[in-house]
Protein backbone atom coordinates (compact mmCIF):
# COMPACT_ATOMS: atom_id res chain seq x y z
CA UNK A 1 0.00 0.00 0.00
CA UNK A 2 1.17 3.35 -0.65
CA UNK A 3 2.39 5.21 2.14
CA UNK A 4 0.50 8.73 3.66
CA UNK A 5 2.21 11.74 1.70
CA UNK A 6 1.13 14.56 4.36
CA UNK A 7 -1.45 14.78 7.17
CA UNK A 8 -2.53 16.86 9.73
CA UNK A 9 -4.77 15.45 12.36
CA UNK A 10 -6.69 17.28 14.57
CA UNK A 11 -9.58 16.40 16.87
CA UNK A 12 -13.05 16.73 14.90
CA UNK A 13 -14.78 14.85 12.33
CA UNK A 14 -12.71 13.49 9.21
CA UNK A 15 -12.48 15.84 6.85
CA UNK A 16 -11.15 14.51 2.95
CA UNK A 17 -8.52 16.13 1.72
CA UNK A 18 -7.05 15.89 -2.11
CA UNK A 19 -3.79 14.07 -2.30
CA UNK A 20 -1.89 17.26 -3.38
CA UNK A 21 -3.15 19.30 -0.36
CA UNK A 22 0.00 18.38 1.66
CA UNK A 23 3.24 16.74 0.05
CA UNK A 24 5.66 16.54 2.65
CA UNK A 25 8.43 14.48 2.00
CA UNK A 26 12.24 15.38 2.50
CA UNK A 27 11.44 19.19 3.11
CA UNK A 28 9.36 18.37 6.13
CA UNK A 29 11.67 15.62 7.91
CA UNK A 30 14.04 18.25 9.25
CA UNK A 31 16.47 16.90 12.13
CA UNK A 32 17.47 19.36 14.52
CA UNK A 33 20.52 20.22 15.45
CA UNK A 34 19.99 19.15 18.95
CA UNK A 35 18.74 15.70 18.15
CA UNK A 36 17.17 13.63 20.94
CA UNK A 37 15.73 10.28 21.14
CA UNK A 38 15.34 7.70 23.27
CA UNK A 39 17.74 4.68 22.54
CA UNK A 40 17.44 3.31 18.95
CA UNK A 41 16.04 0.31 18.26
CA UNK A 42 15.48 -2.10 15.23
CA UNK A 43 12.67 -2.09 13.75
CA UNK A 44 10.60 -5.34 13.91
CA UNK A 45 9.95 -7.46 9.99
CA UNK A 46 13.58 -7.54 8.91
CA UNK A 47 14.10 -4.27 6.94
CA UNK A 48 17.49 -2.91 8.26
CA UNK A 49 15.48 0.15 9.41
CA UNK A 50 15.72 1.42 13.14
CA UNK A 51 13.31 3.70 15.03
CA UNK A 52 13.54 6.06 18.20
CA UNK A 53 10.60 7.89 20.17
CA UNK A 54 11.80 11.28 21.34
CA UNK A 55 9.82 14.81 22.43
CA UNK A 56 8.75 16.47 19.63
CA UNK A 57 8.04 20.43 20.08
CA UNK A 58 4.04 19.56 20.83
CA UNK A 59 4.07 15.72 21.73
CA UNK A 60 6.18 12.92 20.80
CA UNK A 61 7.69 12.01 17.63
CA UNK A 62 8.06 8.70 16.35
CA UNK A 63 11.04 8.56 14.11
CA UNK A 64 12.27 5.62 11.15
CA UNK A 65 15.75 5.89 9.92
CA UNK A 66 17.20 4.22 7.05
CA UNK A 67 21.55 3.33 8.41
CA UNK A 68 21.96 2.68 4.57
CA UNK A 69 19.92 6.05 3.13
CA UNK A 70 21.70 7.55 0.34
CA UNK A 71 21.17 10.90 1.63
CA UNK A 72 22.39 9.85 5.02
CA UNK A 73 25.81 8.63 3.21
CA UNK A 74 25.99 11.57 0.76
CA UNK A 75 26.02 14.19 3.88
CA UNK A 76 29.54 12.98 4.84
CA UNK A 77 30.63 13.60 1.42
CA UNK A 78 31.78 17.02 0.70
CA UNK A 79 30.51 19.05 -2.23
CA UNK A 80 32.59 19.54 -5.29
CA UNK A 81 32.55 23.10 -7.15
CA UNK A 82 30.98 22.77 -10.26
CA UNK A 83 31.97 24.38 -13.51
CA UNK A 84 30.97 27.84 -13.88
CA UNK A 85 29.42 27.74 -10.16
CA UNK A 86 29.76 30.87 -8.24
CA UNK A 87 31.78 31.35 -5.18
CA UNK A 88 29.27 32.37 -3.50
CA UNK A 89 26.50 29.79 -4.52
CA UNK A 90 29.49 27.23 -3.57
CA UNK A 91 30.03 28.65 -0.32
CA UNK A 92 26.61 28.39 0.27
CA UNK A 93 26.42 24.66 -0.73
CA UNK A 94 29.23 23.87 1.36
CA UNK A 95 27.46 26.00 4.66
CA UNK A 96 24.39 23.89 3.84
CA UNK A 97 26.19 20.32 3.77
CA UNK A 98 28.35 21.53 6.79
CA UNK A 99 25.01 21.99 8.54
CA UNK A 100 23.80 18.46 7.28
CA UNK A 101 27.00 17.05 8.43
CA UNK A 102 26.90 17.79 11.87
CA UNK A 103 22.82 16.86 12.23
CA UNK A 104 23.84 13.65 10.62
CA UNK A 105 26.61 12.49 13.16
CA UNK A 106 24.20 12.85 15.58
CA UNK A 107 20.90 10.69 14.03
CA UNK A 108 21.35 6.51 13.46
CA UNK A 109 20.56 7.20 9.89
CA UNK A 110 19.05 9.07 6.95
CA UNK A 111 15.34 10.15 9.04
CA UNK A 112 13.03 8.11 6.28
CA UNK A 113 9.52 8.87 8.13
CA UNK A 114 8.10 11.05 11.18
CA UNK A 115 4.81 10.35 13.40
CA UNK A 116 4.03 13.26 15.88
CA UNK A 117 1.37 11.99 18.30
CA UNK A 118 -0.71 13.99 21.33
CA UNK A 119 -2.46 12.99 24.01
CA UNK A 120 -5.84 12.60 23.01
CA UNK A 121 -7.63 12.24 26.62
CA UNK A 122 -7.01 15.95 27.94
CA UNK A 123 -9.12 19.01 28.37
CA UNK A 124 -8.76 19.76 24.91
CA UNK A 125 -8.68 16.79 23.22
CA UNK A 126 -11.53 15.46 24.65
CA UNK A 127 -11.67 11.66 24.33
CA UNK A 128 -12.32 9.48 27.03
CA UNK A 129 -9.41 6.40 26.88
CA UNK A 130 -6.72 6.46 29.03
CA UNK A 131 -3.47 7.42 27.44
CA UNK A 132 -4.97 7.77 23.67
CA UNK A 133 -2.57 9.77 21.90
CA UNK A 134 -4.23 11.60 18.71
CA UNK A 135 -1.97 11.61 15.25
CA UNK A 136 -0.67 15.31 14.66
CA UNK A 137 1.42 15.35 11.66
CA UNK A 138 3.04 12.25 9.94
CA UNK A 139 5.06 12.34 6.21
CA UNK A 140 7.38 9.94 4.57
CA UNK A 141 10.15 10.63 2.48
CA UNK A 142 9.16 10.26 -1.16
CA UNK A 143 12.03 7.68 -1.71
CA UNK A 144 10.50 5.25 0.34
CA UNK A 145 6.74 5.66 -0.04
CA UNK A 146 5.12 2.27 -1.06
CA UNK A 147 6.77 0.31 1.45
CA UNK A 148 5.10 0.09 4.37
CA UNK A 149 6.94 3.30 6.18
CA UNK A 150 3.57 4.62 7.58
CA UNK A 151 1.54 1.77 8.70
CA UNK A 152 4.99 0.77 10.26
CA UNK A 153 4.86 4.08 12.10
CA UNK A 154 1.42 3.97 13.62
CA UNK A 155 1.98 0.44 14.23
CA UNK A 156 4.99 1.66 16.82
CA UNK A 157 2.34 3.29 18.81
CA UNK A 158 -0.30 -0.07 19.25
CA UNK A 159 2.06 -3.20 19.02
CA UNK A 160 4.90 -1.55 20.44
CA UNK A 161 4.04 1.66 22.97
CA UNK A 162 0.46 0.06 22.90
CA UNK A 163 -1.58 3.19 23.33
CA UNK A 164 -4.98 3.58 21.79
CA UNK A 165 -4.32 5.62 18.41
CA UNK A 166 -7.08 8.24 17.55
CA UNK A 167 -7.31 9.62 13.78
CA UNK A 168 -7.74 13.26 13.41
CA UNK A 169 -10.06 15.44 11.20
CA UNK A 170 -8.20 15.51 8.27
CA UNK A 171 -6.87 12.95 5.83
CA UNK A 172 -5.62 12.47 2.33
CA UNK A 173 -6.55 9.79 0.09
CA UNK A 174 -3.05 7.97 1.43
CA UNK A 175 -4.33 8.82 4.92
CA UNK A 176 -7.35 6.91 4.77
CA UNK A 177 -6.31 3.72 2.84
CA UNK A 178 -3.51 3.49 5.59
CA UNK A 179 -6.33 3.22 8.24
CA UNK A 180 -7.49 0.29 5.91
CA UNK A 181 -4.24 -1.19 5.89
CA UNK A 182 -3.90 -0.87 10.03
CA UNK A 183 -7.19 -2.81 10.08
CA UNK A 184 -5.62 -5.90 9.02
CA UNK A 185 -3.40 -5.99 11.08
CA UNK A 186 -3.73 -9.35 13.33
CA UNK A 187 -4.19 -7.83 17.00
CA UNK A 188 -5.73 -4.36 16.15
CA UNK A 189 -8.96 -3.34 16.64
CA UNK A 190 -10.50 -0.28 14.57
CA UNK A 191 -13.75 1.19 15.84
CA UNK A 192 -15.33 4.50 14.76
CA UNK A 193 -16.51 6.83 17.80
CA UNK A 194 -19.13 9.09 17.66
CA UNK A 195 -18.98 11.70 20.67
CA UNK A 196 -22.38 13.17 21.60
CA UNK A 197 -23.27 16.09 23.85
CA UNK A 198 -25.45 15.64 27.45
CA UNK A 199 -28.17 17.43 25.48
CA UNK A 200 -28.16 15.25 22.56
CA UNK A 201 -28.38 11.78 24.85
CA UNK A 202 -31.83 12.17 24.04
CA UNK A 203 -34.38 8.56 23.99
CA UNK A 204 -34.09 8.63 19.82
CA UNK A 205 -30.57 9.13 19.50
CA UNK A 206 -29.69 6.35 21.99
CA UNK A 207 -31.80 3.92 20.18
CA UNK A 208 -30.02 4.71 17.01
CA UNK A 209 -26.53 4.26 18.97
CA UNK A 210 -27.26 1.46 21.03
CA UNK A 211 -30.16 -0.36 19.07
CA UNK A 212 -29.62 0.20 15.67
CA UNK A 213 -25.97 0.64 15.42
CA UNK A 214 -24.43 -1.57 18.05
CA UNK A 215 -23.03 1.12 19.52
CA UNK A 216 -20.81 0.23 23.35
CA UNK A 217 -19.99 2.59 25.34
CA UNK A 218 -16.94 3.06 25.34
CA UNK A 219 -16.78 6.68 28.71
CA UNK A 220 -17.22 10.12 29.34
CA UNK A 221 -14.75 12.73 28.32
CA UNK A 222 -13.46 15.53 30.39
CA UNK A 223 -15.92 17.94 28.88
CA UNK A 224 -18.26 16.04 29.15
CA UNK A 225 -19.57 14.67 25.99
CA UNK A 226 -20.41 10.66 26.05
CA UNK A 227 -18.59 8.39 23.72
CA UNK A 228 -20.02 5.14 22.04
CA UNK A 229 -17.19 2.87 19.69
CA UNK A 230 -19.14 0.58 16.54
CA UNK A 231 -17.75 -1.88 14.09
CA UNK A 232 -16.61 -0.62 10.98
CA UNK A 233 -15.45 -2.17 8.08
CA UNK A 234 -13.57 -1.50 4.55
CA UNK A 235 -15.88 0.70 1.81
CA UNK A 236 -16.71 -0.96 -1.20
CA UNK A 237 -13.51 0.36 -3.18
CA UNK A 238 -11.63 -0.53 -0.38
CA UNK A 239 -9.86 3.19 -0.27
CA UNK A 240 -11.42 3.89 3.26
CA UNK A 241 -13.61 2.64 6.40
CA UNK A 242 -16.86 3.13 6.84
CA UNK A 243 -19.71 2.27 9.56
CA UNK A 244 -20.89 -1.12 9.40
CA UNK A 245 -24.31 -0.56 9.82
CA UNK A 246 -24.79 3.15 8.42
CA UNK A 247 -27.24 5.86 10.18
CA UNK A 248 -27.55 9.27 10.85
CA UNK A 249 -24.95 9.03 14.06
CA UNK A 250 -22.18 6.76 12.04
CA UNK A 251 -20.99 9.16 9.25
CA UNK A 252 -17.14 8.95 9.98
CA UNK A 253 -15.91 10.78 6.86
CA UNK A 254 -17.50 14.28 5.87
CA UNK A 255 -17.68 17.94 7.12
CA UNK A 256 -20.38 18.85 9.86
CA UNK A 257 -20.93 19.00 13.81
CA UNK A 258 -21.04 15.97 14.51
CA UNK A 259 -17.63 14.36 16.63
CA UNK A 260 -16.95 10.82 14.74
CA UNK A 261 -14.20 9.80 13.73
CA UNK A 262 -11.53 6.76 14.23
CA UNK A 263 -9.57 5.29 16.78
CA UNK A 264 -7.40 2.08 16.87
CA UNK A 265 -6.19 -0.36 19.93
CA UNK A 266 -4.25 -3.65 20.34
CA UNK A 267 -5.46 -6.69 21.71
CA UNK A 268 -2.75 -8.81 20.52
CA UNK A 269 0.63 -10.44 22.64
Amino acid sequence: MKAIEFIFETQEAIEKLPSAEYTGGKKSLYVPTQFKSDVTKELPGGSGFLYTIGPGHYGTDIQIWDPKGQDYINATTPPVKKPRESDGAYKERVQYWNNANKRALKTPGQLIGKLLITPADTRTSHFPLPNAVRVDTITVDEDYRGRGIAKALYGIVLTIMKLPLVAGSMQTPGGRKNWVSLASIPGVEMKGYVGLETYDLNSRNIDIVMGQLGGEHIGRAENGETFFAFDVQPSTTGQELEAHVKTSLSKIYGNGDLNSGLYATWSGA
